[in-house]
């Protein structure tokens, strides 16, 4: 329920500063570890700063996993040390805001188990690209623009979109305030309710 968007700007920036974030920027969440594909968006990113010379930064905020060197080394290869902002650990009171400012959220995951962050996003009204593997397609529905993870220029032109186009942005927006809707902790207990009525 805390996942709506935020417009009191004032937070938004109080927010912004505290992890040095400066807008317009595409968003990533997820602990630093192969699985969340962070390279691979490090790469799609810089290839829009290089083909549409983007103002964008990208935030990606997460706690160190297993193996996260690979993020630095993709940073590095791609000459974004100056656009990538890597911020660490997300207070979980600071999330509505970040996903709120943010232009666009991308979950470019290998493998879900569920995927709680692209509702979230969706919740703050933050357009969405995320996988279509995994338990991903279910839970975006058609809130979202899905890619294969392993398909960096599809990521791209994805992103791309979202950034160039005003009325997507709103059609997503609106189809996600929808899309959250299906998986509330109230609807969620009443169909586990019926699985056990079911096989009683």
């Amino acid at each position: 329920e805390r996942f709506v968007p935020q417009e009191d700007e004032r937070l938004l920036e109080t927010v912004l500063q505290r992890y040095g974030i400066r807008r317009p920027y595409v968003l990533g969440l997820g602990t630093l570890q192969p699985r969340k594909n962070f390279p691979r968006l490090i790469e799609a990113f810089a290839r829009l700063k290089q083909q549409h010379r983007i103002p964008h930064q990208l935030v990606i905020g997460g706690g160190k996993g297993w193996l996260y060197d690979a993020i630095h080394a993709a940073v590095a290869r791609c000459s974004l040390d100056q656009y990538v902002r890597l911020v660490g650990f997300v207070a979980d009171e600071d999330l509505p805001a970040l996903y709120s400012a943010a232009t666009v959220f991308a979950f470019p995951s290998l493998y879900e188990g569920f995927g709680i962050p692209v509702l979230e996003a969706m919740g703050c009204g933050t357009p969405v690209v995320t996988s279509s593997v995994s338990s991903l397609p279910e839970v975006a529905g058609d809130a979202a623009l899905q890619v294969a993870p392993d398909d960096v220029g599809a990521l791209a032109n994805s992103l791309w979109r979202l950034i160039d186009d005003s009325r997507l942005r709103a059609t997503l927006r609106e189809r996600g305030h929808r899309q959250v809707q299906k998986f509330t902790w109230q609807r969620s207990a009443e169909e586990l309710l019926q699985v056990y009525g079911d096989v009683g």
